[in-house]
């Protein structure tokens, strides 16, 4: 089975990151049959200029490169998004709202910009992160609209970390003594649930995709 968590933030080295890293180190790596990766958003900047790309201004040389630039990182990051079995969005507050790299990322997938549904039924756990005491708002975000045309699972579990600099720094001990802990064990509990959803919904995935696509966009 293949995680794949997507540290959504832009920033090259960001906490999004961190995280990813903190939840492979101590959860992931000791599941048995699941391997996991990170696509990390901060490489793949272009994917912002994704309906700018061909912009007047631009001169032909500059046209051709950038068109090649996104075309590579479309490329990538849909590869990694079809591969695999479920998807962990580690999704920053900035300002109340969500990176734009990953509405950007949420839109790529789509059916006509994916050439398919590459998170079509595919369990997605969300996590939003706060350097002080925020963090709700990416989840509300998340579940209100990244369905819609993507076709992902919500499971109903989801994760908060705040004071995020503080979170990392703690040593690895999910039970329920104190705030930092209880978040250990909320990741914990979400994570071995994705698992689970996952193994269930693999048998029925295609013919729900192919149901899926009579109605791409959600209506």
């Amino acid at each position: 089975m293949n995680i794949l968590l997507v540290s959504s933030s832009q920033r090259d080295e960001s906490k999004s990151f961190a995280v990813a890293k903190y939840l492979q180190y101590n959860i992931l790596n000791h599941m048995p049959d699941v391997d996991s990766s990170i696509l990390d958003l901060s490489r793949y900047p272009f994917l912002l200029d994704h309906y700018g790309v061909y912009r007047e201004g631009l001169g032909q040389e500059n046209k051709d490169g950038s068109a090649a630039v996104l075309a590579r990182n479309k490329r990538e990051v849909l590869a990694q998004l079809y591969d695999c079995d479920a998807v962990i969005f580690i999704a920053p507050e900035w300002g109340g709202m969500i990176p734009p790299a990953l509405v950007n990322l949420l839109l790529l997938t789509a059916n006509g910009s994916a050439g398919g549904l590459p998170l079509g039924h595919k369990p997605a756990f969300a996590i939003g992160i706060s350097a002080s005491t925020g963090g709700s708002n990416p989840i509300s975000l998340l579940k209100a609209y990244a369905a819609k045309n993507s076709h992902l699972t919500w499971l109903p579990l989801h994760a908060i970390i705040q004071n995020v600099d503080d979170f990392i720094a703690q040593d690895w001990a999910p039970q329920l003594d104190n705030r930092f802990s209880q978040v250990q064990s909320r990741l914990l509990v979400g994570l071995k649930s994705l698992t689970i959803y996952a193994e269930q919904l693999a048998c029925v995935r295609e013919e729900l995709v192919k149901l899926s696509k009579v109605h791409p966009f959600g209506q």
